[in-house]
């Protein structure tokens, strides 16, 4: 157990603006006729060359499986259902937070952006940040992070209450989720055996209820779910058609990853996962639509680069929120 907790304080849930979005996804996905914000969406080895092209194409990962001791190993494609699967199995067994209400949920990630395609001789930015959360929307939350005003170490931001007029737990809370996802997914599931069409290529607004999305889905995971919740996500998500595997992907601190994705909205957003025991790491948001040439993002993580991954160091229950820097 001992080592699961350590294993689970180096996982993945999101930046602070990334959850916010996700959280008013899902409130639009439940039925609610509010008009989105049109806030840009932030983010967030083949053994043979030769194959890259066709298991991309495929939509797999490439693994060897072991053959007899003198013979050759076999290579052969997974799928992102099977990665999906295997990182459910790996979710259950994650150690269970259990925070009341009137608490906090205590994230502490790091943020990566850019160099990408804008300016590439432009070294990329990373930052550690740290975000409490009301964990039923009760009350402002905070945001801690690296200041850029000069002499200044860290910087804090309050995290407003969405809907002060919304019963609690209000909606896009940790609470609220618990309760409303699972009946959601229900609701989920006859949409993708149906093989519903993929997300268009622009955002719809006045969605119906429950109509899946991967962008809003797909970052639900990256908040804190119970284990056997972000099981049942992850369960869900192994049945949707068109999903883009990646073997060569890495995190926020470059470790070795896999990633699943689809595009929407001129963007795509990837769930990034362990290549080894497939345990959730986190987020890469890519942005596909045409950018200017040049910038400088070193400074400014959301400012246009174009490309962030967010990996979450540790997670835990808070009481209150700090009370200095």
């Amino acid at each position: 157990m001992g080592e699961l907790r350590r294993m689970y304080d180096e996982v993945a849930p999101p930046s602070p603006e990334v959850l916010a979005e996700g959280r008013a996804r899902l409130v639009a996905l439940t039925g609610d006729d509010r008009r989105r914000s049109p806030r840009p969406r932030r983010s967030r080895g083949l053994p043979a060359v030769a194959l890259a092209g066709a298991v991309a194409a495929a939509g797999a990962v490439v693994v060897a499986a072991q053959g007899s001791d003198d013979g050759p190993r076999e290579i052969r494609p997974v799928s992102a259902h099977e990665v999906l699967t295997r990182a459910a199995a790996t979710a259950r067994l994650e150690p269970e937070l259990h925070p009341r209400p009137g608490q906090y949920l205590y994230v502490r990630s790091v943020v990566a952006w850019g160099p990408g395609k804008v300016a590439p001789g432009k070294s990329a930015g990373k930052e550690t940040r740290e975000r409490w959360v009301s964990v039923d929307g009760s009350k402002p939350g905070l945001l801690r992070e690296p200041c850029r005003r000069p002499g200044a170490k860290v910087c804090d931001s309050p995290i407003p209450v969405q809907d002060e007029s919304a019963p609690v737990p209000r909606p896009g809370s940790h609470l609220w989720l618990v309760r409303e996802l699972p009946g959601l997914i229900e609701h989920w599931i006859p949409q993708v055996k149906a093989h519903t069409p993929a997300p268009a290529a622009t955002p719809v607004r006045g969605r119906p209820f429950g109509e899946w999305d991967w962008y809003g889905v797909g970052e639900l995971v990256g908040d804190y779910l119970p284990p056997r919740l972000r099981a049942e996500v992850f369960e869900f998500l192994s049945d949707v058609p068109r999903v883009r595997v990646d073997e060569h992907a890495t995190d926020a601190l470059d470790r070795p990853a896999v990633a699943l994705s689809q595009d929407s909205g001129g963007g795509r957003l990837e769930l990034v996962f362990d290549r080894s025991t497939y345990r959730f790491l986190g987020s890469r948001y890519l942005d596909l639509k045409p950018r200017p040439v040049g910038g400088d993002w070193t400074s400014e993580p959301e400012s246009g680069a174009g490309e962030v991954k967010t990996t979450v160091l540790q997670v835990k229950v808070a009481d209150r929120l700090p009370t200095g820097s």
